[in-house]
């Protein structure tokens, strides 16, 4: 079923409050290659680019990210470059995902340096992408995949992977409404931005 972002109504600073929070793709590539278009980070700072459907996500060292269209949550956070976002920004992204799951008593931990696990099982991976110009920080966003609703396994996915995946449906034997996931991970990172920003 397609996300239905209308009912979101954020209570935010740097992320777009209101129900003016998304730019929304049926399908895409990458949501981390939009949410970095120049045109994008100059008037839509504070958007999230989200899809149902991304046909080509990727996470650190360039690695594939899977997601299965309808069912997980992929999307990137633009940030512009009003300000400098270090790794620590990803470690307590992380964090948020953790606390998440513990409220839907799922216990998660942090595996550095940007991974979500279950166990030993991954369920999210966060990426901070940077792109320099003379020195300077020019375009700015915060990807993250979860999987939610999904049930395959990344083993089969023809990559040569060291660990597994996990969801919250595996996870729970039971469906979780994206929507609310989504609301919790935008308001907690809001006040994580808000905090180094004094916003």
């Amino acid at each position: 079923m397609q996300l239905i972002l209308k009912n979101i109504d954020l209570n935010t600073s740097f992320i777009r409050p209101g129900k003016n929070s998304f730019i929304y793709f049926d399908e895409v590539e990458s949501t981390l290659d939009i949410a970095l278009k120049s045109e994008i980070q100059k008037n839509s700072i504070g958007k999230v680019v989200i899809t149902d459907n991304q046909k080509k996500g990727r996470g650190s060292y360039n690695k594939l990210w899977f997601s299965e269209p309808y069912k997980d949550l992929t999307f990137s956070i633009i940030l512009g470059n009003k300000l400098k976002f270090s790794e620590n920004f990803v470690e307590n992204t992380c964090d948020t995902i953790v606390e998440i799951l513990n409220e839907y008593n799922i216990i998660g931990r942090k595996k550095l340096p940007n991974d979500v696990f279950v166990g030993d099982k991954k369920i999210a991976g966060i990426l901070l992408s940077k792109i320099f110009k003379n020195n300077h920080v020019y375009k700015q966003a915060l990807s993250i995949g979860i999987n939610i609703n999904s049930d395959f396994d990344i083993r089969e996915k023809g990559e040569h992977y060291t660990f597994s995946n996990t969801s919250f449906i595996k996870e729970l034997k039971k469906e979780t409404e994206r929507e609310k996931v989504l609301e919790k991970i935008l308001l907690k990172i809001d006040k994580i931005i808000q905090k180094q920003a004094n916003l």
